[in-house]
């Protein structure tokens, strides 16, 4: 693989060129933002750069919309009086000091008990240990409401996992495989379960082509409204 870059207006436009044999030249760009440009083994530089620069249009629609899915969290403090969101909603720590450690949801509070309440690694470890216990039964919940979609787009046995991402909201692989980002459970159910069907239309369509987007539509068609809402909410 040779990395390469040309000029494309006040920019460059990098990317990874594969040859191999194949008859038609693609191009991909990934959820991180590379751009990977796989080419017959006969064809001259100088078409590819063309093709290239043709489609630097696309490849850059592709990367912004990628960006749109990178969560903006501002980082925490992790004291008394701090703003957190579950499901949407903003929630006032209150940490306590005691022998045992524990999170739970009382009122407009999350009610942390801690060893040592100056320890902010310790705070913040116990938080994401209650918002991944409570990702697990919600995102599982709106998943299962989500399986006849998924067996109507896909032969394959889908499942769920997820895992705390640093630059998306959630992953479809092509073995059935759906993440979710763990932080998704800040947001509201709505915004949880676009991101599902986003994914799960990736079953038919592990691209984000036309025909993904009229899929999306089809499937879910107020989905704009609820990625506007994830991510003003995220952001």
């Amino acid at each position: 693989m040779e990395l390469k870059s040309i000029p494309y207006g006040n920019s460059r436009i990098d990317f990874c060129l594969k040859r191999n044999e194949r008859k038609m030249l693609g191009i991909k760009v990934y959820p991180n933002g590379s751009t990977v440009v796989t080419a017959p083994i006969e064809t001259p530089y100088d078409k590819i750069a063309v093709k290239v620069k043709s489609k630097a249009q696309w490849i850059n629609k592709q990367k912004d919309f990628f960006m749109l899915f990178e969560p903006r969290t501002k980082e925490k403090l992790y004291e008394s009086g701090e703003s957190h969101l579950y499901l949407g909603k903003n929630y006032r720590l209150k940490i306590t000091e005691s022998n045992t450690n524990s999170v739970k949801l009382k009122g407009g509070y999350i009610l942390i008990d801690i060893k040592d309440k100056h320890n902010k690694n310790a705070i913040e470890k116990e938080l994401k240990k209650w918002y991944k216990s409570k990702a697990i039964i919600h995102f599982q919940n709106l998943f299962e409401n989500r399986l006849g979609l998924a067996k109507e787009l896909s032969e394959k046995d889908t499942s769920l996992n997820y895992k705390w991402f640093n630059n998306r909201w959630g992953s479809c692989f092509k073995d059935g495989t759906i993440s979710l980002n763990l932080d998704l459970i800040k947001s509201p159910k709505e915004c949880i379960d676009y991101v599902i069907v986003h994914e799960i239309c990736h079953l038919a369509h592990h691209n984000h082509s036309n025909k993904f987007y009229s899929l999306l539509t089809k499937k879910l068609p107020k989905w704009r409204d609820s990625k506007e809402k994830l991510e003003k909410l995220l952001s």
